[in-house]
Order: structure tokens, then C-alpha cells, then sequence
């Protein structure tokens, strides 16, 4: 029988573990590790794991010394995964393991990826919705590599999928950029996501924005392009602007008022700032990859 390796990033979830562990020990029927990655919670969320654990063998537990974020998490427990097929899903509960024996059937036709896409979620904000769907919208209108919208980091996929994630040493994880990327014969799963029942979100607006960004430079150099293009536009409008105002004072005529000349300072300078500042995004993810620090440091282990 294959063995199914399970990994949950989990922060400040303690509520939502035993009633996890219920749901998957209800519908999953295959043989399965469940590897939960605790990225650093300061609530009780390792100690449950820890008591779950004493009661069951197949339940891990790998403990970060801080925070490192959901997409170190993923990594680290595919790093450790032992199993033939992987699933990662998240802890709240929004990724129902129901879906899981249905994923099971699909791999079961010959695909190596499947992922699901979320049609709904239940108690989600009109701003949220709106976001999501600039962001999908922007970042495949300048990648090369098309991010499905609404795909979710529900996924069940063979070693060979895993093999080739592993092999990515960037410090700077996309993993939904990455997963795209990949290709290999994949199939999607629409799910409608329930409402948290316990706790709140851990994405905040601030999360998202900085996922998005890191997403969109991952994956593309357009905007670099775009700047170049646009700044080019800019300078030849600048340099015919100025060729007339030379034109205009040797036939005796001043260029009348200071408003033309506020907003060419104005437009030239937050062009410039812009290109700048967008450089200065590329430069940082480039600084970050050359200190090669390490994704993750661990604290504790359980069942490993």
C-alpha cells in the first residue's frame, strides 16, 4: 500500500488540530503520515501535537524557532516527506480533507499534479475578492508562466512532482508560480471553502501584498521592461518638450506658466522614482538569494 505524507503548516491554531486530525482520520482510509510544521506559534498548538502524537505514530511534528512563513513551511515539510504521494493543505480547516479521497481518484487516471481551485469562500470580505482578482489578473498578463486564479495550495502530487519542487534552492518561494512552472500532467478540483470555525486568518492585507510582489518578481522581468518603456516615452516627450521651449524663446516668446513646468518635474520625477523603487524590489530578492541563509531553523522534532 503507498503511503500518503500529509503536510499542515500550522500557526496559532491549537482549536482547529484535534478537530484536523478527526476529519482526516474519517476520510482518509490509506496509509498516511501526517507531518504538521509549526512555524512558530506562540499558543498551544505544539503541546496538542505533541499529546496527539503520544496516542498516534503517524502524526510528526517538525517546530520552527520562529516564524518563517507558510512558504518555508511547505518546503521544509516536503523536505522531510517519506511518503509516495504528498498532500499539502492548510490547518484552519478551509481545505476540507473531504476532497481528499476524490484527489486520490484522480491520480488514480494518471496524472502527477492535482490541484483545486476555490469557486467560493464562505465569510470573505468584497475587498479581499477584488484583490485576488487584480493580483491573478496582473501577474499573468506580464509572467510567461500562467498562475491558474484561485488555485490553492491544496494539492496531492506524485514523487516526481516533489523530486523536481526540490530542486528549487530559491529563498524567495512562490510555490503556486512554481507549481505552474513545472507543468506535468495535472488536473484541477474546484472545492467552495468553508468559513474558519476557529480563529482568524493569518494572511493579512499587508502578507498578501508582500506575496504578490514576491510572485510577480519571481516570475517576471516585464516590469523592469515596462519601466524601461516607459521611461523612454517619458524622455522623448521631455526632450521635444524642451526643443520647443528653445524654439519658442529665440522667436521671443517665454513658455507661459509654471504649471506645465510643475507637472514635467512632477511626471519625470515619480517615473523616476517608480523605476527606481521597482529596481530596488529586483536588487533586495537578488541580495537575498546571494547571503544563502538558511529557510528555516528548527527547534523541536516530534517522531521524526
Amino acid at each position: 500500500m503507498q503511503l500518503i505524507s500529509i503536510i499542515i503548516p500550522v500557526y496559532n491554531e491549537a482549536e482547529n488540530i484535534q478537530l484536523l486530525c478527526n476529519e482526516l482520520d474519517f476520510f482518509v482510509k490509506e496509509k498516511y503520515e501526517l507531518i504538521f510544521m509549526d512555524d512558530g506559534s506562540t499558543d498551544d498548538t505544539f503541546h496538542i501535537i505533541e499529546q496527539l502524537s503520544g496516542n498516534d505514530s503517524r502524526i510528526k511534528c517538525i517546530s520552527f524557532s520562529r516564524n518563517f512563513g507558510h512558504q518555508n513551511a511547505l518546503m521544509a515539510g516536503m523536505q522531510n516527506a517519506s511518503g509516495d504521494l504528498i498532500v499539502i493543505m492548510d490547518g484552519d480547516l478551509q481545505h476540507p480533507p473531504s476532497f481528499i479521497p476524490q484527489m486520490l481518484l484522480k491520480m488514480q487516471e494518471g496524472f502527477d499534479l492535482v490541484q483545486t481551485k476555490r469557486i467560493s469562500t464562505q465569510n470573505i470580505g468584497p475587498v479581499k475578492k477584488l484583490l485576488s482578482i487584480i493580483f491573478y489578473w496582473f501577474i499573468n498578463l506580464i509572467s510567461d508562466t500562467r498562475v491558474e486564479p484561485n488555485v490553492a495550495d491544496f494539492k496531492l502530487f506524485n514523487r516526481k512532482v516533489l523530486e523536481s519542487i526540490l530542486q528549487f534552492k530559491e529563498r524567495e518561494l512562490f510555490l503556486r508560480g512554481i507549481f505552474s512552472w513545472i507543468g506535468f500532467k495535472t488536473a484541477t478540483i474546484n472545492f467552495d471553502a468553508p468559513a474558519r470555525l476557529h480563529g482568524k486568518t493569518k494572511y493579512s492585507f499587508i502578507k498578501m501584498c508582500k506575496l504578490a510582489l514576491k510572485g510577480i518578481i519571481s516570475f517576471s522581468f516585464k516590469p523592469l521592461r515596462v519601466a524601461l518603456l516607459v521611461g523612454s516615452i517619458i524622455s522623448l516627450a521631455a526632450f521635444t518638450f524642451a526643443i520647443y521651449a528653445l524654439i519658442t524663446y529665440f522667436r521671443g516668446n517665454t513658455v507661459q506658466g509654471w504649471a506645465s513646468i510643475i507637472i514635467a518635474i512632477m511626471l519625470l520625477g515619480g517615473t523616476q522614482l517608480l523605476a527606481i523603487g521597482l529596481l530596488g524590489e529586483y536588487i533586495s530578492s537578488l541580495f537575498t538569494e546571494t547571503k544563502k541563509r538558511p529557510l528555516f531553523l528548527v527547534n523541536k522534532t516530534i517522531n521524526f
